[in-house]
């Protein structure tokens, strides 16, 4: 199947079901998009920063699309395999006061460029690591909302279980599906604590559309484990949304009741905090994980 290809001309901020698409595909389809960092590329030096800030005409984070998907249509599920991520050479990581879990214990801004070596990250501050890349945002254009806060559609996740290899699957609200990506991070721990570091690159996609409904949430699989992801103003309500997602996929997938569901999970599941700390009107990220090993025998295939 002939791979298709979107640069980052093509980039918007918000999923948006009356944007026009840049680009109309079959199920199955192989996509690649040119994504930009969260500042548009313009930033590599606390100067460009503080002049960004200032200038703040974008508002969010560049995502590239939409791409219409034939044949998708309300109340299926797109999946999205992520076949490649290929970083761009040069990135930046920031910290400051009010971001993330900081408040005033890092009193001035500090911007450090990030260098992508091979498989490498080099840091100007003189930390290095391997770069094991995660994809921030992604999402289907909600019908009800033009947004890009975490929704069941996806959105702002910066889920760190989307990376090379992962599967996600995410529910299709209107027709064509309207897909977009973006916000890379060269690697993120789990929380995002201060920001992660931001960077450009190409990502290759395979997007596949199925007639059956997912759960009302982003599933995220991997070789090992089911990720499911919940959202909200606070962690609270964030684990509470994504352990009841949890149950429900555990309810269709493997047939148990909500009770048994729930049991199950208390014994087997791990919650890992996605992003944590106020980030404007983001609110928090939770992810409730699964491992595969510890399900019981599948009563169907997952509809997800």
């Amino acid at each position: 199947m002939s791979a298709h290809h979107i640069n980052s001309s093509r980039c918007h901020v918000l999923f948006d079901a009356s944007l026009p698409p840049v680009l109309t595909v079959d199920s199955g389809a192989i996509v690649t998009f040119q994504t930009l960092d969260a500042c548009w590329g313009e930033v590599r030096s606390i100067e460009e920063f503080h002049r960004y800030r200032n200038r703040n005409r974008r508002g969010s984070n560049p995502i590239t699309g939409p791409v219409f998907i034939r044949g998708a249509g309300a109340g299926g599920t797109l999946r999205v395999e992520v076949m490649s991520i290929k970083l761009d050479a040069v990135g930046f990581q920031l910290i400051g006061p009010n971001r993330a879990l900081i408040r005033d214990e890092v009193p001035e801004w500090k911007c450090h460029q990030v260098h992508i070596e091979g498989h490498q990250m080099r840091l100007d501050n003189g930390l290095a690591l391997p770069i094991d890349p995660v994809i921030g945002e992604l999402g289907n254009a909600p019908i009800d909302a033009v947004t890009n806060k975490p929704n069941a559609c996806g959105g702002n996740l910066d889920c760190p279980f989307i990376r090379t290899g992962a599967i996600v699957y995410l529910p299709v609200q209107i027709e064509g599906a309207m897909f977009s990506v973006g916000d890379v991070h060269a690697r993120q721990g789990d929380g995002e604590i201060v920001g992660a570091p931001e960077i450009g690159a190409l990502i290759t996609l395979r997007l596949s559309y199925f007639p059956e409904k997912s759960i009302d949430s982003p599933v995220v699989e991997d070789a090992q484990n089911w990720h499911v992801i919940g959202w909200g103003d606070h962690e609270t309500e964030a684990i509470r949304r994504a352990v009841f997602a949890a149950a429900e996929f555990v309810q269709r997938t493997y047939g148990l009741a909500l009770d048994d569901a729930m049991i199950l999970l208390t014994m087997i599941a791990k919650i890992h905090c996605c992003r944590t700390g106020p980030w404007g009107d983001q609110g928090s990220v939770i992810a409730v994980s699964m491992p595969k090993s510890l399900l019981p025998a599948k009563v169907s295939e997952p509809s997800c």
